[in-house]
């Protein structure tokens, strides 16, 4: 839990920048590919490998890919709703932060006690936090008018964070009470496909920017390294 309470007092303080002082691009955009980097090699070097124990690699790789495509559809369905700020677009934007928000909350409490996961999934969602933070609280503030309001829209969902480690612990037991490991490995895709979904988004969306791309790339490397030195330790 108190990850996830870190993880939202980040947001908070990005989305209280943002809504005052208003956003830097080129800061926000660096610490985003360092976290897309990170989850992505998290998902690609830990969370599939492990769903593979029970599926098969193929198999754990398409349901992971299926999963973080589908968060790509819903956000670009969410996020391009209207055509700017004043004209619906808020509202679409911070329904797909509360889902996003959620999900990180869950993926770090679900992923706690996995010896390299349990520590760099949290470095990896505070980097997004911070520029996402920026983004919605200055977006919101232009779309609103008051910076007030816009902080207090903006820090609602992202304490949707807080309410995901909430939930995980019971809906695990749950779920895997009834569903015995095919819960797991549902689970861990789910996680490994909004991994997959801001390493993309970091990529896509940022990757003309000087310097993101050498950046996205080394915090992907970095969680390679670790992982095959964990392995050959194994």
């Amino acid at each position: 839990m108190a990850a996830a309470w870190v993880l939202t007092v980040l947001a908070l303080i990005g989305v209280i920048a943002g809504g005052v002082l208003g956003q830097s691009k080129t800061i926000s955009a660096h610490l985003a590919a360092a976290g897309g980097g990170v989850l992505s090699g998290i998902c690609l070097f830990w969370l599939i490998p492990e769903i593979a124990e029970t599926s098969g690699f193929a198999f754990a790789l398409a349901l992971t890919v299926i999963a973080g495509a589908a968060l790509v559809a819903l956000d670009r369905v969410l996020a391009h709703t209207g055509h700017s700020p004043r004209h619906g677009m808020v509202g679409p934007l911070l329904l797909a932060t509360a889902i996003h928000s959620f999900l990180d909350g869950w993926s770090v409490r679900a992923l706690a006690t996995k010896p390299l996961a349990g520590i760099a999934v949290p470095i990896g969602l505070a980097l997004h936090k911070i520029p996402e933070g920026l983004a919605i609280g200055w977006i919101t503030r232009k779309a609103i008018g008051s910076t007030a309001r816009a902080i207090l829209a903006s820090g609602a969902v992202e304490l949707l964070t807080v309410i995901g480690a909430i939930v995980e612990p019971p809906a695990e037991s749950s779920g895997a009470a009834v569903f015995g490991e095919r819960w797991t490995a549902a689970v861990l895709t789910i996680v490994g496909g909004s991994f997959l979904f801001l390493g993309f988004h970091t990529v896509v969306s940022e990757r003309k920017k000087v310097g993101v791309m050498p950046v996205f790339a080394m915090a992907f490397g970095v969680v390679g390294l670790f992982a095959w030195v964990h392995g050959r330790g194994g």
